[in-house]
């Protein structure tokens, strides 16, 4: 199974500090990281469009927006669409909208809308959170945007492999690419590493090397980092948070009964705000 993780940017104009991390899953649970480096937003649209293999890709932007500005966006700002029933529909009208003016209307809200997924999770944050968080925004807005762009190929028979996301169909696909939405700071929080400080604490080098040594200790599937790929992580957070991101997607598909899935009304409700995968209790 091929392993995923990507650290995601909203920044523009568009630029390479997106970072993508890639491994293998082997049938019998063993994590082998290969790479991690640079990318832009369009090329990662290609590179996932073109997967050809079954695979599971951890991404770290909110997928959708609450439900309470959803309504808002479609009833006062005239967008494109008339309902709100699932990603698809917001990830369209994202497609449409300029960033300035998603982020304008968004910014009624002062980041108070949270999603029900974040509720769950600590430290998660409102994907519409500005106040001192400007870059969530747009990555949410960006990231939508890309979802679109994935979503549209897809059902056009563009993508090589079947897409599916998570949890607009629930359960898994061993046969399939899916995308999952994660957060690298709730998985370590979940993994019971101290994650404080390696985005720019007193010391960060210290903190990331410490956190790439527990990350061995704690995945005991999870094979020895090649020494250039341990490097980078060591000298670069988005890197670390790659790989982390692409931890999770290996966890989620080895055993998803660690993960929080939303079932009945709540289902219905994430299929339209999207879900935040963190580990329950992997130690267990």
């Amino acid at each position: 199974m091929r392993i995923i993780g990507v650290d995601f940017s909203g920044a523009e104009p568009e630029t390479g500090k997106t970072w993508i991390a890639e491994g293998v899953l082997s049938d019998s649970g063993l994590l082998t990281m290969n790479s991690c480096h640079p990318i832009t937003r369009s090329d990662l649209t290609d590179k996932l469009a073109a997967l050809r293999e079954p695979a599971v890709v951890a991404m770290d932007f909110p997928f959708s927006v609450p439900k309470k500005f959803a309504k808002f966006w479609r009833e006062h700002h005239h967008c494109s669409f008339n309902q709100c029933e699932w990603m698809p529909d917001l990830w369209s009208a994202a497609s449409a909208e300029k960033r300035v003016g998603f982020e304008r209307i968004a910014g009624r809200f002062e980041g108070m809308a949270f999603r029900k997924c974040d509720h769950y999770v600590p430290g998660a944050k409102s994907p519409l959170k500005a106040k001192g968080n400007p870059i969530m925004l747009s990555m949410t807005f960006q990231g939508m945007k890309m979802l679109h762009q994935l979503w549209q190929r897809s059902a056009a028979g563009e993508t090589r492999g079947r897409l599916r996301v998570a949890p607009l169909h629930p359960g898994s696909d061993p046969d399939a690419v899916t995308l999952l939405e994660v957060m690298p700071g709730a998985t370590l929080r979940r993994l019971g590493l101290d994650y404080r400080g390696y985005k720019g604490g007193q010391n960060p080098l210290k903190t990331r090397d410490k956190i790439l040594r527990e990350l061995s200790q704690k995945m005991i599937s999870l094979t020895p980092l090649p020494h250039l790929l341990t490097l980078t992580c060591r000298a670069n957070d988005d890197a670390l948070d790659a790989v982390i991101a692409a931890i999770t997607a290996a966890l989620w598909h080895e055993n998803q009964g660690i993960f929080r899935h939303p079932a009945g009304q709540e289902l219905q409700t994430a299929q339209l705000e999207g879900w935040l995968y963190a580990p329950q209790n992997p130690a267990g």
